[in-house]
């Protein structure tokens, strides 16, 4: 068996000498859940949408050239006369009143550079959206090459603990022998020797398990704890 002691508080609500695959979420589940909760997804969905707004918001930039007005005058009337520059008077009329109107100011750009300026931020929204799509597909070949590693890890921890259970069995056997004269010394040193590797074995094992339990934690977003199911009898 694994000693809890050896393994970090928030995995212990799972049972290390039974296989977590009968433990955990079935792997299209853990998907779902990586696909909605990751964060690498929320930063490119993010991004995503920040080029959708700057698309809509560049559509309506033209209106900064359009603004509107209102004046009045009082007092004595007063004619009020527009003229050309040849002399022709565009505009008679009193200066006694109320005026309105709108002060239009279209940069030539808006008309012959918006079209392309649009498509350009077009291509950029659908440049986020692929990437947001790629960044998924890579966050389901993670998830998967991590579930996998850790169902595997777990096995080979469980098969290194009972190495070293069998090999330090051995060493105590080859001691009270030792103590009978029934064998060398140089064999319980050997046996020691294999005690110490199969000890070696099973730390490296621990580490590489609870590297890929982090792993992917970190990918789908939630606690593993929280993808627990009961275990079927």
């Amino acid at each position: 068996m694994v000693p809890l002691s050896s393994i970090p508080v928030d995995t212990i609500l799972f049972d290390l000498n039974i296989d977590l695959d009968r433990q955990i979420m079935p792997l299209d589940t853990i998907l779902a859940y990586a696909i909605r909760f990751s964060p690498v997804l929320k930063l490119e969905e993010a991004n995503w949408e920040k080029a959708h707004y700057n698309t809509l918001y560049t559509r309506y930039i033209f209106l900064n050239g359009i603004s509107g007005f209102f004046n009045y005058t009082y007092g004595n009337q007063t004619n009020l006369n527009t003229v050309n520059s040849d002399g022709s008077v565009l505009n008679n009329s009193l200066g006694l009143g109320y005026r309105f109107g709108a002060n239009i100011s279209i940069p030539l750009t808006e008309v012959w550079g918006k079209p392309n300026k649009m498509k350009s931020l077009k291509a950029e929204e659908k440049m986020a959206k692929y990437k947001r799509e790629n960044e998924e597909i890579e966050v389901r070949r993670k998830v998967i090459a991590d579930f996998y590693n850790l169902i595997a890890s777990q096995k080979i921890m469980n098969s290194r603990q009972q190495d070293v259970e069998s090999a330090r069995l051995s060493v105590e056997i080859a001691m009270v022998e030792m103590r009978r004269g029934k064998i060398h010394p140089y064999e319980l040193s050997r046996l020691k020797n294999i005690l110490t590797i199969s000890e070696s074995g099973l730390e490296l094992s621990r580490r590489d398990f609870m590297i890929y339990y982090y792993q992917l934690e970190t990918v789908v977003g939630v606690k593993l704890n929280t993808l627990r199911r009961s275990i079927p009898k």
